[in-house]
């Protein structure tokens, strides 16, 4: 293990360690940030040319035996806030689902209760409009805060980027 400013760079990392099947062979490099200043550091730092995959809980994954070339970062070990601010819900993208759904229950919020049944992250479930007993991740969502391979951060509205995707 690599110890750099404030994540961990693993090398050669098995992967089953991070998959709910408990397969698959070795990411070349696993990076584990240590919250999202960090890893805007560390993606910033990256070669632009380096394949980079992001992976939360591992419970829609199945990895190859032979693993995994260039970086992999795992979000369910960092970015992990959740708050509550003006009657709005901000979780990152490491939050679980069923986290993210208790959370809600306890502010006395109605909507996400479906999340409680994905087992996976918030990443994870905007990424593939995760759903489950009528419910759908993007319809709970007003908007994202985004990163880039550059460490840039931009908030984008779910209007918007449902307006990308149909482009």
């Amino acid at each position: 293990m690599v110890q750099t400013s404030t994540g961990s760079l693993l090398l050669n990392e098995p992967l089953a360690r991070y998959t709910s099947w408990r397969v698959g062979g070795p990411a070349e490099r696993l990076y584990i940030p240590a919250g999202l200043e960090d890893l805007r550091g560390f993606l910033s730092s990256l070669d632009k040319q380096e394949p980079l995959v992001f992976i939360g809980l591992g419970s829609n994954l199945l990895v190859r035996d032979a693993g995994v070339r260039g970086t992999v970062v795992l979000m369910h070990a960092a970015l992990t806030g959740l708050r509550m601010d003006d009657k709005q819900v901000f979780a990152e993208a490491g939050v679980t689902c069923a986290k993210l759904a208790k959370f809600a229950a306890r502010q006395h919020l109605h909507g996400a209760e479906f999340m409680a049944g994905i087992p996976g992250t918030v990443g994870g479930a905007l990424a593939m409009n995760a759903g489950c007993h009528g419910g759908e991740t993007w319809d709970v969502v007003q908007q994202v805060l985004t990163l880039d391979r550059q460490g840039e951060c931009m908030c984008v509205s779910v209007r918007s980027l449902k307006l990308l995707t149909v482009m």
